[in-house]
This record gives structure tokens, C-alpha cells and sequence, in this order.
């Protein structure tokens, strides 16, 4: 086996010098209709703070995060025991009456907006976090829709319970819950959490308006504006929410967004945050396509990545929102497979920040299960598709802009990366071991197939390397290495005895003498034809693609109305296997109609749906499956630059 300066040498071989980035175009901002159920949420979020579940039946936020460095995952400030954070009301006439049947519509796939009409008025609530603030605007406009004068106050019912420390599931955190109004402006309200002192700090400003203190063990406060609005007259109200590490941080945020107000008017400031969300948008002719495509570009770029509040460092996550079962955690298969082709695709700049992370605070451990945003290792065992995945993305990466300078930046990790890689080749079989599959689950068989197609996909990447920079003999022993890999696949990873198979067909994972069949959902055999391993038509695929769609696999969900392929642990229409299928000219029928059919979490991506009914089925707010089906609706339909165009 040639040294680890051999394999890598291509990686470090590049010339050096990152050209400037291009900056994306100029889009327009549109205004789309969501169609919700009544226990459906709605996200929105920056790159500070996160509104990951305003209540579609009353517009209420169960909750607000930061991302923390010191606590290693998000936290969150919750509501009153079975009570949201926030509620919205309007009083009319002296009435106080809730925020209910509500239309909702989204200004650039991601400022949401609720809109009633009764007592002779049309209300409004918009939910507003504008890029690179540490604050967001709550929005009321009010219009007087009958022919006489009303006496309204909109306004916020604020009440913090609980403090969360969330890495998977929330954990309460001890510390003291503390209110007090800010030591720079009057009519706002700061949330202190502290020990020994202030660690997080979140605060309510309820600028012109009028703000009733809680009294008792739980900090809160009830703000309202009243006023008497004539026939035709609207009234404009805004609130303001706030986080910083202590009192002055989360306060100076409320302070400077209120001054842009007054600077560019509130309109201004929303148009200006809905122009900078457009930036990470694309096209599709298709309006429903479009929705759902651009949300989840949105949901994966905001939700997936973020920065933490106590050390400023970009970080990713599989979910800023703690409906993900596993949220606030670090996948490096998640994160450089799944989300990062969605930010390549929309923000080439945001993309170059996924990876100096995943190589940087993430690098020593690349490959480990899960970690911690810090890099500490959350869960063991090695997984070869998540080792692998930062080199294919940093491929990708350099291909499409032509920026080498985290080649130089990161020589070492890289270095260390393509030794261990190499170090897992079995001399006897030729092929890649690994200890987890991408499932994340042990498998005793130790090679994964589609592992060992991602590897194949890797060393063409790097023979491709070696000749672009002048180096054909390496070239040409990475280009050797890829087509033995191949030749070991085809001899150990295609096998006979699948019941029903009529032939042999790709396995699941294989040790060399035996071979179990089957389907991995997120390491699909679907996605062979599109890393270019095998073609679409050729007989062998055919073949494995219908015994795995057939009677002869017991998790194929054949003949139901949603459903393709998936396992034993995931027993559901995934997200993954949908977007593979869509780039498949057998499959692309259902998987876009699976796409456009379900509801999936409110028009978010989820980890699958039900075959039988379409139905959300498990893994709700998956931030970083959003950018895989995101980027691969784009791949196939995308009419501005840059898409496949694979119709």
C-alpha cells in the first residue's frame, strides 16, 4: 500500500490562491400561500436565534434558541408548563380575544405572516429574524375593515418557564429565571438565566406600548398597545425579542433593530431581511414544487447551520429545532452529503464556512458516529461514509468555484483523513471496511456496498485531482486504485440467493464469503446510477432496483400508494429514498408524487412519510434531509443556473 503522503498528495497538490467568491444575483421576493393543519408549526430563524415552532392555529412561539458552545447544543427558552412562550391576542372594544382561524403566507419562503378577519377588523402577525441581527420583529397591523371607529390593542402575552439545555432532548437546566427592565432603554424587559452569573440573556421590548410585569416565581410580561382606529385606518405595531450572554448584549440587540426601524421603516427592514433570504433561493417552474423546494433550501441553510451565541463560531447541526429527535448534534454525513449541495447550490460562501467547520472544530474526530458542536465525540464507531463525505464535498466544493485556499488551510486533517481512509482497505478483498453503516447502525459483515461505492466515487475524484494539477502518475495510480475498487465491488458486493431476486443483484453489505441484501435508506443502492458507479439501464441494476421494489424484499412497500423501498429501522417512505428515486426515470413518477402529495411537517422535510396514507411518519424539522430533497429537486427541475435539467 503506497504512504499516506502518496494518497494525499493530490489533495495538497492544488494550487494555492481562492478566487473571490460570485455573489449571487439579485432575486425577487415572493409571497406564497401555506396550506397548514391546526397543530402545524412554522419555522423561521437566523444565523442567532431560532423560532422553530410558531403554532399555526393561534400564531403562538412555543419556544426560542440560541446555539451554545459551552452547553455543546441549542438553548432554549420555553414557555409555562403547557404554554408557549408567547401568545399573541387583540383586544377589541376591552374583549381580549385570541389569534385564530388563521390564513398564513410567507414573504421569500421564510417570513411567515397570519392574518385573521373578524369583528370588523383584519389582523395580522408577522414573524420577522433579519440576517446577521441578534433580534427579531414580532409585527401587528391591524386594519378597520367596518364603517365605525374600534378601540383595539394588540398585543403579546410573554411568560418564560424553563430553560432548556438540548443536545437530542431537552434537558432543564437548575439556574435562576430572573427579569429586570433593560439598563439602556425604557419599555423593554430582560430574561436573565444565570448560576454563579448571567450565562444567556433574552429580552421582550415593547417600544410605545404598554407592558404589565409578572409577578411570582416566573418572569413575564403582558404588552399591549390600545388604540382607536377609524374606518380604513390600520394601526402598526411592532415587538421586539432579543438574546445576547447578558443583560446589555440581549438589550443593545432589541436597541439597534428598533434604530433601524426608525431608520428604513418597518416595511424596509422585512423587505431588506426577505432580499438577503431570496439570495438562498432557486427556481422551478412548478409554484408547488418551488415552495416546497425553496422552504427546505431555507430550512437547511438556517436550521442545519447557525453560529453559537457565546463564541460567535459558525457550527452545524442536524437540527436546530428540537422536534429532530436527535437535534443539536454533528453528523458528518448529514452535514457534507446531505445539506452542504443545498448551500452549494444557493450560497457558495456559506458552503465554504460548512466546510472550514466540518475541518476545523470537527476535524480531529471525522468519521465518529456523532459529535458534540464542539467536536468531542457524542456517540463511537467508525462509519466510512461519514469519514468520506468532507473529501467528496471539498471536491465538489473546489470544482465548482475554484477556491483552494482550505486545502492549505486544513493540509493536515486532509492528510490524516486520506491515511485512515486508506488504512481501512482489506488487503485480501480489496474492499473498505467500516464498523457502522449509514444508519448509523454495528454491522457484523464489515463492507457496507454503498460505502465502498462512495470510496470508488472518491478516488476517481482524486485521480481527477492528481491530472488537473499536473500530476498524471498519481493520476493514474488513484484512476488504477478506483477501477480495482470497482472490480472488488462487482466480484464481493454482487451476489445470488435474494428470494425472488432471479439473479444476482447488489448486496447490502458483504465480508467476503457471504452477503446479507437488503436496503440502507440513507446509503440507498438507488443513488449508484447518480454517483456514476452504474448505469440506469444496465441489467443489474434493473435487477436489483426490482427485487427491492417487489415481493421479494419484506420492507419494499410494494403496492401502496406512497411507498418505496426502506428497512427494518426505517420502515417508512424516507426522505433520502425519495430524492434518489426522483433522479431514477422509473421512479420519478412517485417520487414527485409523493413530493406534491404529502404535507409532510407543515412543507418541511421529515425523515419519511407513510406509504399507505403520505402522512409525516417520523424524524419532524430534519434540517439537513431538507437540503438533500432540496438540492435534488433542483438537480432535476431547476430552470435558472445550474441545475441537471434531468427531465
Amino acid at each position: 500500500m503506497a504512504s499516506f503522503l502518496q494518497w494525499s498528495a493530490p489533495l495538497l497538490a492544488i494550487m494555492l490562491g481562492a478566487p473571490a467568491l460570485a455573489q449571487p444575483a439579485a432575486k425577487p421576493i415572493v409571497i406564497s400561500a401555506l396550506k397548514l393543519a391546526q397543530d402545524d408549526v412554522i419555522p423561521t430563524a437566523n444565523d442567532w436565534l431560532a423560532l422553530p415552532d410558531i403554532r399555526a392555529k393561534d400564531a403562538a412561539l412555543t419556544t426560542l434558541n440560541v446555539t451554545s458552545m459551552r452547553y455543546r447544543g441549542l438553548i432554549e427558552f420555553a414557555g409555562l408548563k403547557g404554554q408557549p412562550l408567547m401568545t399573541p391576542f387583540i383586544m377589541v372594544d376591552g374583549v381580549r380575544k385570541p389569534f385564530a382561524n388563521l390564513s398564513w403566507t410567507l414573504k421569500s419562503y421564510w417570513i411567515p405572516t397570519a392574518t385573521m378577519q373578524s369583528d370588523g377588523l383584519r389582523a395580522s402577525i408577522t414573524y420577522v429574524t433579519p440576517p446577521d441581527s441578534h433580534a427579531a420583529i414580532i409585527r401587528f397591523q391591524v386594519t378597520n375593515i367596518s364603517d365605525k371607529p374600534i378601540n383595539v390593542a394588540p398585543g403579546m402575552e410573554v411568560g418564560w418557564g424553563a430553560t432548556h439545555r438540548v443536545t437530542y432532548s431537552p434537558e432543564l437546566l437548575s439556574g435562576k429565571r430572573t427579569q429586570s427592565p433593560t439598563p439602556i432603554d425604557d419599555n423593554m424587559e430582560v430574561f436573565n438565566y444565570s448560576t454563579d452569573d448571567t450565562q444567556f440573556a433574552w429580552g421582550f421590548g415593547y417600544v410605545g406600548s404598554k407592558g404589565d410585569l409578572h409577578t411570582g416565581d416566573d418572569p413575564g410580561v403582558t404588552a399591549r398597545h390600545e388604540a382607536v382606529i377609524a374606518p380604513g385606518q390600520t394601526l402598526d405595531v411592532h415587538y421586539l425579542i432579543g438574546v445576547g450572554l447578558e443583560e446589555y448584549s440581549a438589550a443593545y440587540a432589541m436597541r439597534v433593530l428598533n434604530k433601524r426601524i426608525d431608520r428604513y421603516g418597518t416595511d424596509g427592514v422585512i423587505d431588506q431581511a426577505a432580499a438577503a433570504f431570496a439570495t438562498h433561493t432557486r427556481h422551478v417552474a412548478d409554484p408547488q414544487l418551488d415552495l416546497l423546494m425553496n422552504r427546505n433550501y431555507l430550512f437547511t441553510t438556517s436550521y442545519a447551520w447557525g453560529r453559537a451565541i457565546d463564541t460567535e463560531q459558525f457550527i452545524g447541526v442536524t437540527s436546530r429545532s428540537n422536534r429532530y429527535y436527535v437535534s443539536a448534534a454533528f453528523w458528518d454525513r448529514d452535514a457534507m452529503i446531505w445539506s452542504f449541495p443545498a448551500l452549494l447550490d444557493t450560497d457558495p460562501a456559506r458552503a465554504r464556512d460548512a466546510l472550514a467547520y466540518t475541518l476545523g472544530v470537527q476535524g480531529h474526530n471525522i468519521g465518529i458516529h456523532s459529535r458534540f458542536i464542539n467536536g468531542v465525540v457524542l456517540e463511537d464507531g467508525l462509519e466510512t461514509d461519514e469519514l468520506v463525505a468532507p473529501l467528496l464535498a471539498l471536491h465538489d466544493y473546489v470544482a465548482k468555484t475554484g477556491d483552494t485556499s482550505l486545502l492549505a488551510q486544513h493540509r493536515e486533517v486532509l492528510q490524516h483523513l486520506v491515511q485512515h481512509l486508506m488504512a481501512l482497505q482489506d488487503k485480501k478483498t480489496g474492499l473498505f471496511e467500516t464498523f457502522q453503516d449509514s444508519a448509523d447502525e454495528y454491522i457484523k459483515k464489515p463492507f457496507s456496498v454503498y460505502d465502498n461505492v462512495l470510496v470508488w466515487k472518491e478516488l476517481n475524484n482524486l485521480a481527477a485531482d492528481s491530472a488537473r494539477t499536473g500530476n498524471a502518475a498519481l493520476g493514474r495510480r488513484y484512476g488504477a486504485a478506483a477501477i480495482a475498487l470497482k472490480a472488488a465491488i462487482m466480484k464481493y458486493g454482487v451476489a445470488s440467493g435474494a428470494p425472488g431476486a432471479g439473479g444476482p443483484i447488489f448486496a447490502k453489505q458483504v465480508d467476503g464469503t457471504g452477503a446479507d441484501f437488503g436496503e440502507d435508506p440513507p446509503g440507498s443502492m438507488m443513488k449508484y446510477p447518480t454517483l456514476g458507479f452504474i448505469a440506469q439501464d444496465d441489467p443489474l441494476f434493473q435487477r436489483s432496483y426490482k427485487w427491492l421494489h417487489g415481493g421479494g424484499y419484506p420492507y419494499a412497500h410494494a403496492n401502496t400508494p406512497y411507498g418505496l423501498p426502506g428497512n427494518y429501522r426505517l420502515p417508512s417512505s424516507t426522505a433520502w429514498v425519495i430524492a434518489d428515486h426522483l433522479r431514477l426515470k422509473a421512479g420519478r413518477a412517485l417520487a414527485l408524487k409523493i413530493l406534491k402529495t404529502s404535507a409532510w411537517d407543515g412543507g418541511i422535510i421529515t425523515e419519511g412519510i407513510d406509504p399507505q396514507t403520505g402522512k409525516s411518519f417520523s424524524g419532524n424539522a430534519f434540517a439537513t434531509a431538507a437540503g438533500y430533497v432540496a438540492h435534488t429537486i433542483c438537480a432535476v427541475y431547476c430552470t435558472d443556473h445550474g441545475g441537471d435539467h434531468q427531465h
